[in-house]
């Protein structure tokens, strides 16, 4: 896991804002126009609760309440209405429930009609006393639906389409950010390309390697321990060439294991630190890691956070946390050589392994002093 000390390209952060943007702005929208479309619906909902008062004012001034025509009327009614759900209308011989959809608007309470409390049903209250001749206290209640879900369903899909065009343009630019970020860091390792740039002394010492295979261990799966300066010197020179840190850790644990959890081992590395490319091997209880891009500071927060994540898995190993050691060194803006960087994070282990209690030590260096201190040399 790396963090980049660089900042991102500015065009990311734009559209990072304009996707934010455009993610509140549907959200108030479908909001806003679902209120007023609940609002309205409420509003015809009345006038529709009261031409259908009106009419059983009219009908029960000539029909009885319990008669089959006056409640075909109220279904037919019912029926017609955009907004109304329910009706239940009480009289002195007693009292008679309609429903659009059987079932779903009324419920019976001890053989008494009374409207289901449903979140797709207005909270508004609709009652209306009713002036009918020979009759006294009879009232009409009803339950309207609170949503108009053709207004509903057009609502969600314009917030839908306008989400999905805003996560579409993060991604896409994120797609162009890795591109661009990729072109300009360094490339993977190849062991063939770094064994064409050395000197013959250097190769002598290498024996050549008949593939990119051949400089991993067969113990660990990572760089052999002797090709670490070369891989170290490779991301030097790219990092000063194109202009950004490097860090470099050095770690050992102190518990005796076989060679099939340093296998594990140093995949956890690999895994964490991104590639076993910048992972390598390091006596019988190490591993050094090359970390591009990472700053004195960032390396240390990396180191911390391998170090728990080792720590939490292999607690039957690791009892106490100067179990597993660690020392790191950065260029830090130096014309430091690997030698040189190799050298100081193993100075900073040689410390962490002594120490009782800090675990992870950082050589930090001055620039400015070393810097005076080379040409000194």
């Amino acid at each position: 896991m790396f963090i980049n000390s660089r900042k991102g390209p500015v065009i990311g952060a734009v559209i990072a804002a304009v996707c934010i943007i455009v993610y509140i702005v549907a959200l108030v929208n479908a909001v806003t126009s679902i209120y007023k479309s609940m609002e309205k619906r409420l509003k015809y909902a009345d006038e529709e609760f009261l031409a259908l008062a009106d009419r059983v004012s009219a009908t029960g001034v000539v029909l009885s309440f319990t008669d089959e025509t006056f409640q075909e009327i109220i279904r037919k009614s019912l029926n017609e209405s955009r907004t109304l759900e329910g009706v239940i209308i009480t009289s002195p011989h007693g009292e008679f429930a309609f429903e659009k959809k059987p079932g779903k608007a009324i419920t019976m309470v001890n053989g008494i009609p009374r409207f289901k409390n449903r979140f797709e049903f207005s909270k508004e209250q609709f009652v209306q006393y009713l002036h009918i001749q020979g009759l006294r206290n009879v009232t009409i209640q009803a339950v309207a639906g609170a949503f108009d879900y053709a207004v509903l369903t057009g609502v969600l899909k314009q917030t839908l389409f306008l989400i999905a065009a805003a996560l579409a343009l993060a991604f896409f630019t994120l797609l162009i950010e890795s591109y661009i970020k990729n072109k300009g860091k360094p490339a993977g390792f190849n062991a063939g390309s770094w064994w064409k740039g050395a000197s013959k002394e250097g190769r002598a010492g290498w024996g050549k390697p008949q593939s990119s295979a051949g400089a991993y261990s067969q113990r660990g799966r990572v760089i052999r321990e002797d090709y670490t300066e070369n891989r170290l010197t490779e991301e030097l020179q790219r990092g000063a060439d194109a202009g950004y840190d490097l860090a470099f850790i050095a770690i050992e644990f102190k518990p005796t294991a076989d060679d099939s959890f340093y296998a594990r081992f140093a995949a956890d590395a690999a895994r964490f630190f991104s590639s076993r490319d910048y992972v390598c091997e390091k006596g019988e209880k190490g591993i050094s890691v090359i970390c591009p891009g990472l700053t004195l500071d960032a390396g240390f927060f990396n180191a911390g956070e391998f170090h728990s994540r080792v720590m939490g898995k292999y607690p039957e190993l690791f009892k106490s946390k100067t179990d597993l050691c660690m020392g790191l060194s950065a260029r830090s803006g130096r014309p430091v050589n690997a030698q040189r960087l190799m050298f100081e994070a193993d100075e900073a282990l040689e410390r962490a392994m002594m120490d009782p209690v800090s675990h992870i030590v950082a050589f930090k260096s001055d620039p400015e002093k070393y810097r005076a201190f080379m040409e000194g040399q």
